[in-house]
């Protein structure tokens, strides 16, 4: 049995323990592929932990927002995690430069895992309620004796939405592609907007499929969160011409996003469709409610980049040169070189040129140019005015700490580059600078893994892993009114954990034999940073991130214990807090702190063997908690009479 499955069913797999289903706990384990074999202390059956974790796992892919879904009037950023299967945290801005995990799903399939879910996230009230939503893509590779499974038979696009503060429905909403469940999905980016100007709000994406649904898709949906939601596609398109319901030649490829843009500047979107084959890229021109059309002729897509590549992580659309439409700016994934998408009054935005063009084409209509700037961005990008200087910028991945034949790159880890347009035509390469942000200097020796290489007697010292990097970005503005600009990252492959490894050589077979010696929480493990411009030139400050491993519990003393024991934990906020003790068969016993408000800081509480009947209970084992919002840390205790 999973310790944690997906929240949204905990009403379903944990009924044995109704008055704490709704919690998860968090506890460290050494890294992403060792577990900790225990029991689970509320339901007192076996059960094998996975390492997946916020704030001590880093697979964050993806991030939506700025969004404010539970109506409170703070603004919150939703981040796909699809290490344990796929999971999806939300945190909120709690204050200046101050950030808090608020929510968090346990791994879809936490023992094996699958990539293909919970890759990209999109967010937004996509049903117009007044309470937000969040969207992903779950169900895939679930294993045969994953208890989701029953519910989540075949893939599908999952919807979450609040129902409080800080809340979350108990089950989620599904959409099953209209009965065309796809075979595969990977999708890296969902945007949401009401492209068609009827008051509703879309959700957008395109699917890697495996050709059959290699599809974009445009759907809207109402009555989530009911029971009862009702989906409508309004539109799919095929990156392959072989599909009856799309015969439109697109370039073919994978499909990766669909991103909204004004390319005309007539007030109305178009869609820029981009597919994984050469930087491939075709449109869409939505000319009012529902209604989208499709390009036809020689210039109906245009392929931009040298060998198979993509915008991984997706495009920005920013009005660049302030002057009424907007420029679309693409990394090339292979390259790290910028594409750009640029349409002059009166150019035809369902046709697409570009720089150079072997047609014949007369190039003063080029709709195209790459590389627009060289050596800058290859994975995430998003656009704004970071620096405050009253005009936008690019922002994206920039090169970070790296292992390379055992040694660790010199230098400071520099995980974002900034793009600026210093004015003139937007097409001119010559009009664009690029700048390195620097981060607080980070130790190598605690990021990556030290080897200790004993070789016929040679002693040698190396390192291995990875630095990490920021995947996708979502522009902020002033989310803390602080009067500095923001912007928020997703990290991934940050490791867990740090190790010390010894390896002793084995002539017969020239390998190695290798034996962990230690292993410790890497310091600078992260799954989100936000950065504040505060008129930033080559450096960058970032906010603080408070997930529950920042919440403490200690261990009781005495225990065992007769009559009483006095135990503390410690808040990294102020905030409301309960503190229980249970049964070892998850019954409730005591409520020592019942939804109280505490300050920062260092708490203590005794108990001294009591029920909340006032009558003395047996000797055994229980478990008291620290419990705040979703979360709660457990620990165990021995009453001996």
């Amino acid at each position: 049995m999973y310790k944690n499955t997906l929240l949204l069913l905990s009403l379903l797999l944990f009924c044995a323990a109704p008055a704490v289903a709704q919690k998860v706990d968090f506890e460290w384990a050494p890294s992403q592929s060792e577990g900790f074999s225990g029991t689970v202390p509320i339901l007192g059956t076996p059960y094998s932990m996975p390492a997946y974790f916020p704030g001590l796992q880093a697979g964050a892919r993806s991030i939506a927002g700025p969004v404010d879904l539970d109506g409170d009037g703070k603004m919150e950023v939703v981040l796909s995690d699809y290490s344990g299967g796929g999971r999806v945290h939300v945190l909120e801005s709690i204050g200046t430069d101050m950030w808090e995990l608020i929510y968090s799903s346990p791994p879809l399939e936490p023992t094996t895992g699958t990539s293909n879910n919970a890759r990209g996230v999109g967010a937004g009230d996509l049903d117009g309620d007044g309470m937000g939503e969040i969207f992903l893509f779950v169900g895939h590779g679930l294993a045969d004796d994953n208890p989701i499974k029953a519910l989540i038979p075949e893939p599908r696009l999952a919807a979450m939405e609040a129902t409080g503060d800080n809340t979350f429905g108990a089950l989620p909403e599904f959409w099953d592609f209209d009965g065309q469940v796809p075979n595969r999905f990977r999708t890296e980016q969902i945007n949401m907007a009401d492209v068609d100007g009827d008051g509703i709000q879309e959700l957008l994406w395109g699917n890697n499929g495996n050709n059959t649904f290699d599809n974009w898709y445009v759907v809207t949906a109402t009555g989530l969160g009911t029971g009862f939601a009702t989906w409508t596609q309004e539109a799919r398109w095929s990156s392959r011409t072989t599909e009856d319901f799309d015969p439109v030649n697109r370039g073919g490829g994978s499909p990766y996003e669909i991103l909204p843009a004004d390319l005309d500047g007539d007030g109305t979107h178009e869609l820029v469709l981009q597919t994984w084959n050469n930087l491939n890229f075709s449109n869409i021109d939505v000319t009012g409610a529902d209604t989208y059309v499709s390009p036809t002729g020689d210039h109906a897509f245009a392929k931009l980049g040298p060998g198979d590549t993509v915008s991984l992580f997706g495009c920005t659309a920013v009005d660049m040169d302030m002057n009424e439409d907007d420029e679309v700016y693409c990394p090339d994934f292979n390259t790290r070189n910028l594409a750009l998408i640029n349409y002059e009054t009166g150019e035809n935005v369902l046709e697409i040129r570009h720089t150079p063009d072997t047609t014949g084409a007369d190039l003063s209509m080029n709709n195209a140019v790459y590389p627009i700037v060289e050596n800058s961005i290859g994975w995430g990008i998003t656009s704004g005015d970071i620096d405050m200087d009253g005009m936008p910028e690019l922002i994206g991945t920039g090169p970070g700490l790296s292992s390379v034949d055992g040694e660790v790159m010199a230098g400071t880890p520099r995980w974002v580059t900034i793009v600026d347009f210093n004015g003139g035509e937007v097409e001119d390469p010559a009009n664009y600078s690029v700048r390195h942000v620097e981060f607080p200097a980070l130790d190598p020796e605690a990021i990556f893994t030290t080897v200790n290489r004993d070789s016929a007697g040679t002693m040698t010292t190396y390192s291995e892993g990875a630095g990490g990097a920021a995947h996708q970005f979502a522009y902020l503005g002033d989310v803390d009114g602080d009067g500095d600009n923001e912007v928020a990252m997703g990290f991934q492959a940050v490791p867990d954990s740090v190790y010390t490894i010894n390896e002793v050589f084995n002539p017969a077979d020239s390998t190695y034999t290798r034996t962990v010696m230690d292993a410790k929480p890497n310091p600078n493990r992260i799954f989100m940073r936000v950065l504040s411009g505060n008129g930033l030139t080559t450096s960058i400050s970032y906010d603080r991130v408070i997930t529950p491993t920042d919440f403490e519990l200690h261990s009781n003393y005495p225990n065992p214990f007769n009559p009483s024991t006095t135990f503390s934990f410690t808040l990294p906020l102020d905030k409301r807090v309960s503190v229980r003790i249970y049964d070892m068969t998850g019954r409730l016993v005591r409520t020592l702190i019942n939804d109280e408000f505490y300050a920062q800081g260092k708490h203590a509480v005794e108990w001294n063997g009591l029920g909340d009947s006032g009558l003395a209970v047996a000797s055994g084992q229980y478990i008291y908690t620290l419990e705040w919002g979703q979360f709660r840390h457990a620990r165990r205790m021995v009453l001996v009479k």
